[in-house]
């Protein structure tokens, strides 16, 4: 069974996570199915949500999979019947599906960045939208938006991520204060570099330098883990959190801005 030394506030509560199959996803799904969450994972890729599902159901938890792309409003709209017809309303949202690429302004092709807006800006904004209708009137609905420390820095290379991370941190605090009166919170997560495939930045050639190269320029000394960011979405989500609202959260391991 799903046991952990936290609490089970989610019993009862429905958790929906994109990009739920892999990576921070996967270990947020995980985590929040420990604390009592009905889970719902959606992604563009049948099988790493199968996996996840899997691991969910095996150890006792409850996990339903939707194929859908958070870019594409028809599948975005369809994702949320499921959720509305399966269990009623939503609790807890994490807009996780993101995407990274580099490569300098002058040298990025429009399609990279047409995609990156379009899956880290244009996503959050479609699922939080229809979203909000299924959360209204649940006590202790919360968003969590995963966004990057990118969000706030300016490094050569890196300018298109940053600069759709920097969009969802705004939306962020909009939302935040939008949804206030619906007694919805709105917080987001800002991650250093993470041991995902991730970081490939759409190059799998390239992972494992590009691993060492982030690790190296983190003052632990390492990659952060999944599991640790998930730690501190189970924080945000919780009612130990009920008046945080608003915030922009590293976990970066001292990397900082």
């Amino acid at each position: 069974m799903l046991k952990d030394n936290g609490s089970t506030f989610l019993q009862g509560k429905s958790v929906l996570v994109t990009g739920g199959g892999t990576g921070i996803g996967r270990a947020i799904a995980l985590a929040m199915a420990r604390r009592g969450g009905t889970v719902f994972i959606s992604g563009r890729r049948r099988e790493p949500l199968d996996d996840t599902a899997a691991l969910i159901k095996e150890a006792g938890g409850i996990c339903h999979c939707v194929e859908a792309d958070v870019t594409n409003e028809k599948d975005v709209r369809r994702l949320m019947v499921t959720v509305r017809e399966t269990f009623g309303g939503l609790d807890v949202l994490v807009n996780n599906a993101g995407l990274f690429r580099t490569g300098r302004v002058h040298d990025m092709s429009t399609d990279d960045f047409d995609l990156m807006f379009s899956v880290n800006v244009r996503g959050v904004f479609l699922v939080a939208k229809e979203a909000i209708h299924l959360m209204q009137d649940r006590a202790g609905a919360n968003i969590i938006n995963i966004s990057s420390i990118a969000g706030t820095r300016t490094d050569p290379g890196m300018g298109v991520y940053e600069a759709s991370k920097a969009a969802v941190n705004t939306l962020t605090k909009v939302m935040a204060k939008e949804l206030a009166p619906l007694s919805i919170r709105v917080n987001a997560i800002a991650p250093g570099p993470t041991a995902t495939s991730g970081l490939d930045a759409g190059d799998p050639a390239k992972g494992e330098e590009a691993r060492q190269q982030f690790a190296t320029a983190v003052p632990f000394g390492r990659l952060g883990q999944p599991d640790e960011v998930a730690r501190l979405a189970v924080f945000i989500a919780s009612p130990e959190a009920d008046f945080i609202s608003g915030s922009i959260t590293s976990i970066d391991g001292a990397m900082g801005y």
